[in-house]
Order: structure tokens, then C-alpha cells, then sequence
């Protein structure tokens, strides 16, 4: 999983690098994230988990709605990279929010449902990515917990 989170690190530099702009001006978050998977994809590229698929906004589990315990109506991530039609390669959950918006509450109960062990989903690890003004920070979930948050750079 280290070497999926530098990719995510290394994608994250890049739009603060070429994207500030976005940032800066408060832009739509999906306007953000849609370079976050542009760079990841890139990222990606021969590696072992390039034939993954990474989907924004995935709202399907086969046919049906994605539904949790905390989320019964039906939910959908931010950010995937998992195999589509199958519960069984579901490697990365992100929920991104920007600096202007950092109500989290509802986005880590969503990332410890995805990852929880006795989830249908079992997601590997779930981030959630507050774009900052300056740098991006996040938190890390696996198995249903919060298990480490970056410090301040």
C-alpha cells in the first residue's frame, strides 16, 4: 500500500503544482479531482495496478445501488480503484474535500463503512484528502478505523 499512497502523494503535487488555480479560486472539487485522476491514472502505468479500474463518483455494486450500514439510501466515492463487477479487488476509497468545505464527519463514517472488515466492500485502505490552500493532508482509514493522519508540512 506504500506504493499506492506515493502514487496518490506524487498525483496530489502535481495539480498543486499545475492546478493551483483551482484551489485558489474555489473551484468545484470535481473540477479538482478530475486532474487528482488524470495524474493517478499517469501514475498508474506500468505498475501492478494498472489494469484497476478508477472511477469518480462509482455508485454501483454489480447493478444495484452502493449501500452501507451509514448509509442505507445508497452512497458513492468521491474516488475508486477497484475491479468493476466484483467486491473482491477493491484496493482504494478517497473522499476529497476543499479548504472551504472540511465537514469530514460524513465522509469518514462513509470510508469506515467501505473498509470495515465484515463489509461487503472491504476496501484496502480509504483516504480522506482535504485539498488545503497551501498542501493537501488526510487521513487514512483500513479496516474500519482511523489509523494515522498526515502532519502539517
Amino acid at each position: 500500500m506504500d506504493e499506492i499512497l506515493d502514487m496518490v502523494k506524487a498525483a496530489l503535487a502535481r495539480i498543486y503544482d499545475a492546478h493551483i488555480y483551482l484551489i485558489e479560486n474555489r473551484v468545484s472539487e470535481r473540477s479538482i479531482v478530475f486532474w487528482f485522476g488524470v495524474y493517478l491514472r499517469e501514475l498508474l502505468k506500468e505498475t501492478e495496478f494498472e489494469t484497476l479500474d478508477l472511477d469518480l463518483e462509482y455508485n454501483r455494486n454489480f447493478q444495484r445501488a452502493k449501500r452501507t450500514r451509514n448509509f442505507p439510501r445508497g452512497t458513492y466515492p468521491d474516488f475508486i480503484l477497484h475491479r468493476r463487477g466484483s467486491n473482491d479487488e477493491n484496493l482504494l476509497i478517497i473522499e476529497f474535500k476543499p479548504w472551504w468545505n472540511q465537514t469530514t464527519d460524513d465522509d469518514l463514517r462513509k470510508l469506515k463503512d467501505f473498509t470495515a472488515s465484515d463489509s461487503k466492500y472491504k476496501y484496502e485502505i480509504g483516504l480522506s484528502i482535504l485539498l488545503g490552500r497551501e498542501v493537501p493532508s488526510w487521513t487514512i482509514v483500513e479496516n474500519g478505523e482511523i489509523v494515522a493522519e498526515s502532519e502539517d508540512e
